[in-house]
């Protein structure tokens, strides 16, 4: 949809703006200062500093000067991580395609969904489109099934209640008890599969990998049609995927075996 649709929010564009008018010669600005270097009245930026700093994305000093936030730091750092877990790993992901011939994805955990952070494709197999950046939900694929079988009792249930589950095929997982009898599976053998689940003809194996603190952010998958894909492939995909998700883990500070 353009600019003009209906989906276009006036508020959040200039939220943005007025985030992006700091820089190394404007790391700190008052109200005034903001309203001339945004062009906006000086209604409008105190609205959105109001709103920008209850969220954490703004602060102000005693001075009434407003400064980035920790939240947009965090942002930031989040990025730069990804950036150079996925640099880091190019090589392991090229020698995995390499070995089992199959299209390999690196995803990181977001909110509630994992995200496409490198793929190597064999594109004259799997045909539904997915590419870096693609957001696919946790419960019918396999990368998210993986981090899902290793995360806390808790959280789990709080994304359960929080979930709308969707039937993309007839056989998408699509209530809580049939999720949780499956990441027990996924927990026990180590890994998750998705057969099926997200797209007709397409399914995969995943392996987790995990931070300094032990908590899964991520996972490794290989991806393969459904004729050619059975346990006896899994086997001999998973420990290629558990050697890249440990490689993955190492970097991020887990040293654990």
């Amino acid at each position: 949809m353009s600019s003009g649709g209906i989906h276009h929010l006036k508020s959040l564009e200039k939220g943005l703006a007025l985030l992006e008018a700091f820089g190394p010669e404007t790391q700190a600005m008052t109200l005034t200062e903001l309203s001339q270097r945004c062009g906006f009245h000086i209604s409008t930026v105190q609205r959105l500093t109001a709103t920008l700093c209850r969220l954490g994305y703004l602060k102000r000093d005693h001075a009434k000067r407003y400064h980035l936030g920790l939240k947009v730091i965090k942002l930031g750092y989040r990025v730069t991580q990804s950036m150079a877990l996925r640099t880091f790993l190019l090589p392991y992901l090229r020698d995995l395609f390499e070995e089992i011939d199959q299209t390999v994805n690196l995803f990181l955990l977001e909110g509630d969904e994992v995200v496409i952070v490198e793929r190597i494709e064999k594109r004259q197999i799997l045909q539904y489109n997915l590419h870096t950046g693609s957001g696919l939900p946790l419960y019918c694929t396999a990368a998210g099934k993986a981090i899902l079988s290793h995360m806390e009792e808790e959280w789990v249930n709080a994304f359960l209640e929080r979930v709308n589950f969707k039937a993309f095929t007839p056989h998408t997982l699509t209530t809580p008890q049939a999720l949780k009898e499956a990441l027990k599976v996924s927990r026990e053998q180590g890994y998750a599969v998705n057969i099926q689940e997200l797209a007709l003809g397409a399914c995969a194996v995943g392996v987790a990998f995990f931070d300094k603190t032990g908590i899964p952010c991520g996972a490794i998958s290989a991806a393969a049609p459904a004729q050619f894909f059975n346990m006896e492939m899994v086997k001999r995909y998973l420990e290629p995927l558990k050697r890249t998700a440990g490689a993955a883990s190492q970097f991020l500070g887990n040293h654990k075996d």
